[in-house]
């Protein structure tokens, strides 16, 4: 391969890697994004120009910056982008005017690009997530130590490598169960959050610290135990079995049209996220710890 190939390689497979870096709720400051891919601010205010080009939203709050993902809002009007029905509808309107009209071929060349590329980003988004799995089932079975490269962690909102000694995955296989060699604690890590799999033939050296996978309910594992006692509505009850199946032998009804959540969770963010995403469709009847991380969530999204 010539040198100028391999730059453009890596130069594609850094925005790629930018991509990965935005998605999702919680935004990242410029020098963080340039740190993980090892270039500097004024490369990634580039790429924030080509990203917008190319249809995606970027959007910048309290010096963070974040992917806009219209498509996967059904609830909201998608701006920018275009479903297959808008886009098979487009095309037949536009195809039955004269077939010398420019303003048409200007027409269909941007729906092409608003949501050919958009869908052809997310299939080698998730393509790359799927090497991801292949390269850490290798590290199972052969027991070797592999780096997470630039892992983006939620809870300390950083970036670093983290060297683990893989277990096993999640039932989803979006999820890898770890020991973090640095704290010897085992850990879950997301899939999405990994920037790149370094393998190494470094074999496991703490294997008496391997714990099996507890699966957790609302995507959350541990050993602590938080008593709750909910009370749904009707809609918060079918996302709940929609979204998190493993929580309905924790579920009853009464009267018909009321629902009710009574049990133990490992930890509370991932319950305390879903209550908070439906305002209102929620009491917690029982469960303090439980009250106490919601009253402190909604004191940080005090914004006026």
């Amino acid at each position: 391969m010539s040198k100028s190939n391999s730059v453009e390689q890596q130069k594609i497979l850094r925005v790629f890697k930018l991509i990965n870096l935005l998605r999702g709720n919680i935004g990242k400051p410029v020098h963080k994004l340039a740190e993980s891919l090892q270039t500097d601010p004024r490369t990634i205010y580039r790429y924030f120009k080509l990203l917008e080009a190319l249809g995606f939203e970027i959007e910048k709050k309290h010096s963070k910056f974040r992917i806009v993902d219209r498509v996967e809002n059904p609830t909201e009007y998608a701006y920018g982008t275009f479903s297959e029905e808008e886009i098979l509808f487009m095309n037949e309107l536009v195809n039955k005017s004269s077939h010398k009209n420019l303003l048409k071929d200007s027409i269909l060349q941007k729906i092409n690009i608003r949501s050919d590329f958009r869908q052809s980003v997310n299939q080698l988004f998730n393509a790359n997530l799927g090497i991801f799995v292949d390269l850490i089932s290798r590290a199972i079975k052969e027991q070797n130590q592999v780096i997470l490269s630039d892992y983006y962690s939620l809870s300390s909102d950083s970036v670093s490598d983290r060297l683990v000694e893989p277990v096993a995955f999640n039932n989803n296989f979006d999820s890898i169960y770890a020991l973090e060699v640095e704290s010897k604690e085992m850990k879950m890590f997301k899939i999405e959050r990994i920037g790149e799999v370094l393998l190494t033939s470094k074999p496991f050296k703490y294997q008496a610290l391997h714990q099996p996978l507890e699966q957790g309910l609302f995507g959350f594992t541990g050993k602590n135990q938080f008593p709750v006692h909910l009370k749904l509505s009707k809609k918060a009850y079918q996302l709940m079995m929609e979204e998190y199946p493993d929580a309905k032998p924790f579920t009853y009804s009464k009267n018909r049209n009321q629902y009710f959540f009574e049990g133990k969770i490992p930890q509370l963010p991932g319950l305390a996220r879903f209550i908070l995403g439906l305002p209102g469709e929620v009491k917690v009847l029982e469960g303090e710890e439980l009250k106490v991380y919601l009253t402190e969530q909604l004191d940080k999204a005090k914004y006026f």
